[in-house]
């Protein structure tokens, strides 16, 4: 019985799998360059490393920061079908992505639902389907339509439905943010989440003046290199730093009665993980804090298996040499491209 349940949706991820491999390689070419999610070879710090290069350099004053409300269970499997048939001239395999789109989810041992919108839940199809839909409601109207209108630079920046997008004038982006934007998403039944989208002023020439923003994790922000110029720095969004925190704690409690040497290795590479994403310029006071945090909450529950103290401070940071747990680096080496960091 077991067996009947498994063999299905192993044999239909299989499945998937070759069908993500064909959309990749016809749409790949398609996407724009400022197009980071779900494709081979680039990364959401990638995508925070060119954002940053850009607004350092270009002539952008006015950013809107976006993010689409509900956006993988509201995709119209209506729109998604005209859209993969502009590229896709085979209706036994646009077919069979439509049943996947329309595939019962099981709620309960006796409730089956059919959504009416939406990409399959946990589908290996699914990512590339959403992108593919961005693409076109969102990726090529801005570069055919919202550059062409807008009076000076402007760039649009994606990784799935967080959004960034930046202006030169401050009409354009508020014609943008008001009513280009709202009523573009609305054509394809989308909205925008109004407490993760906002339009502000972040611009060199007013250095203190300027707002910050989240992006992937990160806080963008203007201040000042050692040279007193203007630069654009990054740091850990201080909730997500809590959240590594408050995640390293529940591990550590849950895993204190492990041996040393496994314990230790599986916390190198907790580390070692953090600083190959926040590992970038002006961001080690971040890494520091965390990497302190991380010392402090292991050593307390060390301290805790048995009934007297098995470390003392000085003994717990030999240990830590001793299986060379990683200290903070920025991971982000620096390229011709990013030659300002």
């Amino acid at each position: 019985m077991q067996l009947a349940v498994t063999v299905p949706v192993l044999e239909d991820k299989l499945v998937q799998h070759a069908a993500k491999a064909i959309l990749e390689s016809i749409y790949e070419a398609d996407f724009i360059e400022y197009s980071f999610a779900y494709r081979p070879g680039r990364s959401a710090k990638d995508a925070t490393n060119e954002l940053c290069f850009r607004l350092q350099f270009a002539p952008l004053s006015w950013l809107v920061e976006a993010d689409i409300k509900g956006f993988f269970d509201n995709i119209d499997h209506d729109w998604m079908l005209r859209m993969l048939e502009e590229r896709i001239d085979d209706r036994a395999f646009v077919r069979l992505i439509g049943k996947w789109l329309k595939a019962g989810v099981l709620e309960d041992i006796h409730t089956v639902t059919h959504p009416a919108t939406g990409t399959p839940q946990g589908g290996v199809i699914s990512p590339i389907l959403a992108n593919i839909y961005l693409h076109y409601a969102l990726d090529l109207w801005f570069e055919k339509v919202v550059k062409k209108e807008a009076k000076g630079e402007c760039l649009h920046m994606r990784y799935a439905d967080d959004f960034v997008d930046a202006f030169r004038y401050k009409a354009d982006a508020e014609r943008y943010y008001s009513k280009q934007l709202p009523e573009r998403l609305a054509k394809f039944k989308l909205a925008l989440a109004p407490d993760k989208t906002r339009m502000l002023r972040f611009t060199r020439y007013e250095v203190h003046k300027s707002d910050s923003f989240e992006f992937l994790g990160f806080e963008f922000r203007w201040g000042q290199n050692r040279q007193k110029r203007p630069q654009v720095k990054r740091r850990t969004v201080r909730k997500k730093l809590r959240a590594s925190c408050h995640e390293l704690t529940t591990w550590i409690k849950k895993n204190r009665h492990r041996g040393i040497r496994p314990l230790m290795a599986t916390l190198g590479r907790k580390l070692r993980g953090h600083w190959n994403y926040f590992g970038v310029p002006h961001n080690s006071g971040s890494l520091w804090e965390f990497y302190q945090y991380a010392c402090r909450v292991v050593y307390k529950w060390l301290n805790r298996r048995s009934q007297r103290r098995s470390f003392t401070w000085a003994r717990f940071t030999a240990m830590l040499d001793r299986y060379r747990i990683p200290k903070p680096r920025i991971s982000t080496k620096p390229k011709r491209r990013y030659a300002y960091v």
